[in-house]
């Protein structure tokens, strides 16, 4: 009798009505032998298992079948050895940016059109999640992009097939439904806009919003329509969003009947500037937004917020033919001096404007606590910041880090102004991270936009004062960002 037979004939016919087992050749016997003492179950379990693995071990592995074609030639020279160091140090470490610093390392590889060496592939694939995978796309290389398509978490995000995204905005949860939006606004934003009226009885009003707001990036004036669908909705929340966007159709009725009304609220009588604000609105006003103020906001405030934000800033000028250097300091007056501050930092998203933006920034530095407190002369200071051309922002950050300016603060600004800062900027950032390393905002931020000789210079630089001397994990950490930056420039010129 074989083996097989004899474990077999045991397990079939029972332990106990075959008590004794025929002697067994092989590893099984081996195993079945030294349990002896046991229970015969155990012994019989265990043997059929020895037997089982050492049969699988001794298979030849299936010969997979080649459903892929074979790897193109490369077209891109791999990254530098130092470069490659690098690379595997952010993809093995616990750098807190690590995302971040591998985002920009492969950008500039990008640039430099070299590629990832292909010992790093398997470890940026299944580091690189969400939108790093878009980034790293461009530098796996003709080998890396013949991997991703073997793993299915490897694989890019691919806009879908217009079927494919018409049967998911059909059938598809709500934020694949909303991706699908996002993706058919960027290629035929008509559709899009189709699929959301198409819906719009039917969907939550949490939804509805959501959904309109998916505009906002390629507003135009054919949106209009769903948009005044979205105005005199049953729900706030769409409310809201719908009149948002409107309002930046400087030609949408919306846009025009609030420029008009705020026309008639703020008086200008060239010295002094005034607000008269109605006792009540029509019932068209209400549907526009001028309601019921939210808890905590007085009525004038919640009111004259609404009508400015309306308006671009260059309108006040033509309007009260004055320029905002003579308006601002006049709303200081006022007894609404705050509500016509948030309503023009508002504004800055229709037309950014330079002129007010001195004009604000250096009444809002003067103010007393009391008339506008510093944290929201700072909310305000970052509204209008954020809308500057980048090189307004590369100019007020200077002001910013000398001294001559205090809104808003520098840490906030400086991660806000785009990379790479002009030498003047990276130096009095150095200087300024010397004096007091609390105010110079997020340190990866700051060094990647610094040019290469601040960071030549940064390299060089002294060992901070005994002052300074309880910061010394951040100065290390400078040195180690500082290090990876100048390889990165060195070695990946275009």
């Amino acid at each position: 009798m074989s083996d097989a037979d004899v474990l077999t004939h045991l397990a079939s016919l029972g332990t106990s009505r075959a008590p004794q087992a025929d002697p067994l050749d092989g590893p099984e016997a081996v195993a079945f032998r030294a349990l002896e003492g046991q229970s015969l179950e155990k012994r019989l379990l265990l043997a059929a298992g020895v037997r089982a693995i050492t049969r699988a071990a001794g298979q030849l592995a299936a010969r997979p079948e080649a459903t892929e074609p074979p790897v193109p030639p490369e077209t891109l020279e791999v990254c530098p050895p130092r470069v490659s160091a690098l690379l595997r140090e952010l993809l093995e470490g616990g750098d807190p940016e690590r995302d971040e610093l591998l985002a920009e390392v492969f950008k500039r590889l990008a640039r430099a059109r070299r590629r990832l060496p292909p010992e790093l592939l398997v470890s940026a694939l299944n580091r690189s999640k969400g939108p790093l995978r878009a980034i790293l796309e461009p530098v796996l290389g003709e080998r890396g992009r013949w991997l991703s398509r073997l793993g299915p978490a490897w694989r890019p995000s691919t806009p879908l097939e217009l079927t494919e995204a018409e049967r998911v905005w059909a059938e598809g949860t709500f934020d694949a439904r909303r991706t699908a939006l996002e993706d058919m606004r960027r290629l035929d934003p008509a559709r899009a806009r189709q699929w959301v009226m198409g819906t719009w009885k039917q969907e939550k009003a949490e939804h509805r919003a959501r959904f309109l707001a998916c505009f906002d990036p390629t507003l135009s004036p054919e949106d209009e329509p769903a948009l005044e669908l979205g105005r005199q909705d049953g729900a706030p929340s769409v409310r809201e969003v719908a009149r948002h966007l409107l309002a930046r159709l400087p030609g949408s009725a919306f846009a025009l009947r609030m420029r008009e009304r705020a026309r008639t609220v703020l008086l200008w009588n060239g010295t002094t500037l005034s607000v008269r604000l109605p006792g009540a609105w029509d019932a068209e006003a209400l549907k526009d937004g001028l309601d019921k103020p939210p808890s905590g906001v007085g009525q004038s405030e919640h009111w004259l917020t609404r009508l400015l934000e309306c308006v671009p800033l260059p309108e006040w000028e033509r309007v009260f033919q004055a320029p905002p250097q003579r308006i601002v300091p006049e709303a200081a007056r006022t007894d609404d001096f705050a509500a016509l501050c948030e309503g023009w930092a508002h504004a800055f998203r229709l037309e950014p404007s330079l002129a007010w933006a001195a004009a604000l920034l250096d009444v809002w530095s003067a103010q007393p606590a009391h008339r506008l407190t510093a944290t929201r002369a700072q909310s305000l200071a970052l509204t209008v910041f954020e809308q500057l051309p980048a090189s307004e922002r590369t100019a007020h950050s200077l002001r910013l880090l000398r001294g001559t300016a205090t809104l808003p603060w520098r840490e906030q600004a400086l991660a806000l102004t785009p990379a790479p800062w002009p030498r003047e900027l990276g130096m009095a950032w150095l200087n300024a991270l010397y004096d007091n390393p609390n105010t110079v905002g997020p340190l990866w931020r700051a060094v990647r936009a610094l040019p290469p000789e601040c960071l030549l210079a940064a390299a060089n630089a002294p060992p901070p004062p005994l002052r300074l001397s309880a910061y010394r994990s951040v100065f290390e950490r400078f040195q180690r960002l500082v290090t990876l930056f100048r390889i990165l420039h060195e070695e990946l010129n275009p």
